[in-house]
């Protein structure tokens, strides 16, 4: 094995690790309350940047088009999500929250730190705080890496003599 193998092959086992418990998690939070851990995922994506377009949030959720579409389209009929004609692009439709959307989010977060507070009574006000902040460092990371991915192989795909005019 070349040299950081094994960290890294460590990481990505305790990263795995880390997403289902954390889907445990939310199905002890959320039980019959929630519309769902995924929906929620893009809920709190439109919350963060609304008006916002489908394909913004299939690229951060890490889904197709086709899929966010069925996703988008759920919520809006559960009343949660609103979409609106882009004033820029006759194409794109710019979607949002409604306030029953806002009230799904407030309560499902509220939800989740009852939960967590109670998974992690051993643990300081410190302790959490530090763990938030190394959660937030490799999401950095990562999502930083990501985006540099996805140049490159745009700037691959368009081929040498596009991207020279560039």
């Amino acid at each position: 094995m070349l040299r950081g193998e094994t960290s890294t092959l460590e990481l990505v086992e305790s990263l795995m690790a880390l997403k289902r418990t954390l889907r445990c998690v939310e199905q002890a939070g959320e039980g019959k309350h929630s519309v769902g851990f995924a929906a929620l995922g893009v809920l709190a994506y439109v919350q963060r940047h609304q008006p916002t377009r489908a394909t913004d949030i299939a690229q951060w959720v890490g889904i197709g088009p086709a899929a966010m579409s069925r996703q988008v389209a759920e919520l809006e009929n559960s009343g949660l999500l609103v979409r609106a004609p882009s004033p820029t692009d006759a194409r794109a439709q710019l979607i949002s929250l409604t306030s029953n959307g806002s009230d799904e989010i407030q309560q499902a977060y509220e939800r989740r730190v009852v939960v967590l507070s109670e998974l992690l009574n051993d643990w300081d006000e410190a302790e959490i705080s530090d763990a938030a902040e190394t959660v937030n460092s490799i999401q950095t990371v990562l999502r930083a890496g990501l985006e540099a991915m996805a140049t490159k192989n745009t700037k691959a795909a368009t081929g040498p003599e596009e991207n020279s005019n560039a």
